[in-house]
């Protein structure tokens, strides 16, 4: 008998299942023996020891094949059991019509020893059930499962670049042989193995071929019972370059992260550059977008990019609001949305949900990228919630103030918001307009109530001024507002009475919306004849004048009279009026009856005129005379009506001011001309630069008794003053020297003989 081992080799970066395929066929050669008819035996021409073998996909298993010999000319059944198993029926439970049977059985070692399984006939019977004889020496056959050899390669890679050369190690047993197979163009550089205690470790070197395509590499392994192992094999790729791979499009949850990690499909030693800086493998990011990378083998310098795109996905939203009112007791809430799962507080992960009873409640929604939303939230029975109230509309009336405050039908604790920003349960209305109020229970659920605040003026009352009632007469006191009601204090209800009598008249009215008002009017019921007393219009007057007030009588009051005046010591029926004030007076008769009446005096401001001092000067110079005072009226000696008048000629001259109240005021001065007078005067400049000639202002002339120099700025301000002809300006003022500009002087000049001259004009200031 021989028999011959298949090995197929299949590994990764570690040896991940080894299998091996034995076929064994057995040649059993039996003699016919006359005695043996009707017995059924194991046919003893098998071998005892046998290979593992595996087809590459299952566990290392052996087909065994065993013949049984059985009756001829008959049908017949028989049992067997595996190392005392339960007993199985050979042929599936079907008769075997021939004399000789052949069965397989597929035997496991997975221990790494030498397994022992003994194959057992158990019973054996005819179609009649008739009991057929199983020899003892021929009722079980043994047979050994050898271990499966296994080879451990440590380094390999189903994908290497062409031409690259590269380290691989192996371990097999101590006693083991080996070989390894390389695919076409590919060089084993070296090959060396180093014996240990067990084991016996492989060393390979090998230049895998310039040329990308595919290949086989294997490595077989022969232990020393013969038995090859499983092939380690699989098909290796030769690329010119490596790839990465970021994966597909990455969606995170907005908030939250995740990670890059980019895989090679070569092994090496890499370095990493993301476009963000980056130099680390993964990279954790949050943030949407693409992102790039590139990767470098460190061992050749060859750079390969990568790019992954990472979206940001909201979480789904949950359109439920905080609180819920439940309008009847089987109210659906629905949050249906595409491709989301549910979770709802009760445990129900249905989109919707359906409310009886008040509560809380919670659900969560999680999209299909897993990015979720918690919404929590409280329902109650529309009848469970409180009730509130406020009146529609409240009439006010005046100035009046309330306290308005909600109705509430349930007692309980609440919050209170009203738009006026009081948080308070009531508040103090002063003004018109909407108020309203939001109300929270405990809960939080709210209810908000609202009125309208009408505010009507409380009617005008006014019977007028307290009235005198002589001897005889009557008045109508009509207290106006028709249609609204009346209460008088002499009970009549009218709008209008009649008063004959004095004392004190009061009415009360109210108005549709019950505002009322109140007046009251004083009469004072006189005997006698009427008079009455008049001191005439309101007087203006100007400042300094007087004005004559007299008493007038109207009617005929019982004499004697008496008058008196407040303010003035006066008892007389005319007066003269100076002062500005109000002057009254009164009028006794001789019943005690008693009228007054009063005058205002206003006092107006009189025109303020100033011509100045007497002047003289030369007659080709002239004289020009200011009223002052502007805005009046001017009269002139002359017969000029102007502000301003030139003279040329010597004499008294007076002007006559009158403004717009009325108020007059007069003024005169006398005009002098001379001649031949030595000249008085000023130089037209002066240089006050320290170089010692013309460096001071000096007043020029002769036959001067006295003499006043004023000069003054631009802007009218008076920077020297002197009276002395020997005192002159030196262009300072304050101590600081002016600057080069024009200045105007006021020069007055008093000559030995008494004759005066006024002088003006301009001098300059240079450097």
């Amino acid at each position: 008998m021989t028999y011959l081992s298949h090995i197929f080799l299949s590994f990764s970066s570690k040896i991940y299942s080894i299998f091996i395929i034995l076929l064994l066929p057995f040649s059993l050669l039996a003699q016919d023996d006359e005695n043996d008819i009707d017995v059924v035996k194991i046919i003893a021409d098998y071998e005892a020891m046998y290979c593992s073998a595996t087809n590459g996909e299952v566990l290392p298993i052996q087909e065994i094949s065993l013949s049984i010999k059985g009756p001829k000319d008959k049908k017949w059944f028989a049992s067997y059991s595996i190392n005392n198993s339960p007993a199985i029926i050979l042929n599936g439970n079907k008769a075997i019509e021939f004399s000789e049977y052949d069965f397989s059985l597929f035997l496991r070692n997975l221990s790494g020893k030498i397994q022992d399984y003994t194959i057992e006939l158990k019973k054996a019977w005819l179609e009649d059930l008739t009991p057929l004889k199983i020899p003892d020496d021929s009722r079980s056959a043994t047979i050994q499962i050898l271990p499966l050899p296994g080879p451990e390669f440590n380094d390999y890679h189903p994908k290497a670049k062409s031409g690259s050369t590269l380290k691989y190690s192996a371990k097999i047993g101590k006693n083991s042989t080996y070989q390894v197979v390389l695919p076409d163009g590919a060089i084993l550089h070296e090959n060396t193995t180093n014996i240990k205690s067990t084991t016996k470790d492989i060393h390979l070197k090998i230049e895998w071929p310039k040329n990308e395509g595919a290949g086989i590499f294997k490595l077989i392994e022969t232990d020393v019972f013969g038995c090859n192992s499983d092939t380690i094999y699989a098909g290796i790729e030769f690329v010119k370059s490596f790839k990465v791979d970021l994966g597909e499009t990455k969606n995170i949850c907005q908030g939250g992260y995740c990670e890059l990690n980019p895989e090679m499909d070569l092994p090496s030693n890499y370095s990493f550059q993301w476009d963000n800086g980056e130099t680390t493998k993964s990279i954790l990011v949050s943030e949407p977008g693409i992102y790039k990378l590139i990767v470098t083998d460190l061992d050749d310098q060859q750079e390969v990019s990568a790019s992954v795109e990472v979206k940001v996905q909201n979480a789904p939203q949950i359109l439920i609001d905080d609180l819920v009112v439940l309008q009847n007791k089987k109210q659906k809430i629905d949050i249906y949305e595409d491709n989301c799962t549910y979770l709802w507080s009760d445990g129900s992960t249905k989109s919707s949900i359906v409310l009886s009873e008040s509560g809380q409640y919670s659900v969560t929604k999680t999209s299909e990228y897993g990015c979720s939303s918690t919404k929590e939230f409280k329902a109650k029975l529309e009848d469970e919630i409180f009730k509130i109230e406020l009146p529609e509309i409240i009439h006010m009336c005046g100035n009046e103030k309330m306290v308005l405050s909600p109705s509430l039908s349930i007692d309980q604790e609440y919050k209170y918001n009203w738009n006026t920003g009081a948080e308070e349960s009531e508040i103090t209305i002063e003004t018109e307009g909407k108020y309203s109020v939001t109300v929270t229970d405990p809960d939080g659920f709210e209810k908000t109530a609202s009125t309208i605040i009408q505010y009507h003026p409380n009617p005008i009352v006014d019977l007028g001024p307290d009235l005198v009632l002589w001897e005889g007469e009557t008045a109508i006191l009509n207290a106006e507002n028709p249609g609204a009601s009346y209460v008088w204090n002499n009970g009549a209800t009218s709008q209008t009475i009649q008063a004959n009598s004095g004392g004190i008249y009061m009415v009360e009215v109210s108005d549709q919306y019950g505002c009322s008002n109140k007046d009251t009017l004083h009469i004072d019921y006189k005997t006698g004849q009427k008079f009455g007393v008049f001191l005439g219009e309101d007087q203006n007057i100007c400042e300094g004048d007087s004005v004559y007030v007299m008493v007038q009588l109207e009617g005929n009051p019982v004499a004697p009279l008496s008058f008196k005046w407040t303010g003035l010591q006066s008892d007389a029926p005319e007066v003269y009026l100076k002062k500005q004030g109000q002057f009254c007076v009164e009028v006794t008769d001789a019943n005690g009856n008693m009228e007054s009446d009063c005058v205002e005096v206003i006092t107006k401001e009189v025109p303020n005129v100033d011509l100045g001092q007497d002047l003289i000067s030369y007659p080709d110079k002239g004289i020009v005379l200011d009223a002052g005072t502007p805005n009046c009226f001017y009269t002139w000696s002359t017969g000029e009506i102007t502000q301003q008048i030139s003279v040329s000629t010597e004499g008294k001259y007076w002007v006559k001011v009158t403004n717009e109240h009325n108020c007059t005021s007069q003024d005169t001065i006398e005009v002098g001309f001379i001649e031949d007078y030595p000249f008085v005067g000023l130089p037209k400049a002066f240089s006050p630069n320290g170089d010692g000639h013309n460096d001071k202002l000096f007043i020029h002339g002769t036959d001067i008794k006295e003499a006043t120099l004023v000069i003054y700025n631009r802007l009218g301000q008076k920077i020297f003053e002197t009276n002395s002809i020997n005192i002159g300006w030196d262009g300072s003022y304050k101590g600081e020297l002016q600057d080069i500009d024009v200045y105007i002087y006021v020069l007055e000049v008093t000559y030995l003989d008494g004759k005066k001259m006024l002088k003006k004009g301009n001098v300059a200031l240079l450097r």
